[in-house]
């Protein structure tokens, strides 16, 4: 009963606009969509830019997810955001709009200039009887519950381990709208990460939106 009086608070507290798991080692979920969070593996080429980027990405600490799947900055369509204040870092989508704090909306949004709709929005708030995600439940439950609360399907789900963060991950598409949305708990902080398009544009923004939720680490520095 407690971890469903949790859920439901974390549910509410989400921003009512769209909002709706990334991953640890060995374990994913997945829906009936093809889609996932997850890579086939890792080539060549991936690995030669994974090493070029390591001067870049040492700022952002081990939050490296598992095998599976490698971040990339996209040949530079993202680029680090980090908030020392707040307590996170994540790599932010190249030149797009950026808006601070928004109180009880969002503690940093970034929007496409020509695609308004296309957002990637960052949000925290205090929590104080939970130190870990997992306080609200597994991954698939906790998915499931808020695809239910968003009348969205779940695509994928899964989760992770951001630099000792346990976070999950989710895709879930509504009527009209597509979106990857991360949450995790550290320091007495829910940080939520909302990455959301049209589903018309999902095709376009899908990898982009992966490797943005990959980049996501609860600490700011």
């Amino acid at each position: 009963m407690a971890v469903l009086c949790a859920t439901a608070v974390l549910i509410a507290a989400l921003p009512s606009k769209y909002s709706m798991p990334a991953v640890q080692a060995s374990r994913t979920c997945r829906a009936s969509s093809p889609v996932s969070m997850c890579a086939g593996g890792i080539s060549r080429r991936q690995q030669l830019a994974a090493a070029a980027a390591t001067g870049v990405l040492s700022v952002f600490g081990t939050h490296a997810a598992s095998a599976d799947e490698t971040f990339n900055k996209m040949g530079g369509a993202l680029e680090p955001y980090i908030d020392v204040q707040k307590g996170y870092k994540l790599y932010r989508p190249t030149a797009w709009n950026q808006f601070d704090t928004d109180p009880g909306v969002y503690d940093v949004k970034f929007q496409d200039v020509i695609n308004s709709f296309e957002t990637v929005q960052v949000s925290s708030s205090p929590v104080s009887s939970a130190t870990s995600i997992s306080a609200l439940g597994d991954i698939a439950s906790v998915a499931a519950k808020f695809a239910k609360s968003r009348n969205a399907e779940l695509v994928s789900s899964s989760e992770r381990d951001a630099d000792g963060s346990l976070l999950y991950s989710m895709e879930l598409q509504g009527d009209m709208y597509h979106e990857y949305l991360a949450l995790t708990i550290n320091r007495g902080k829910l940080f939520r990460l909302s990455t959301v398009t049209s589903n018309k544009r999902w095709s376009k923004r899908q990898e982009l939106y992966k490797n943005v939720v990959l980049s996501f680490v609860p600490k700011g520095f």
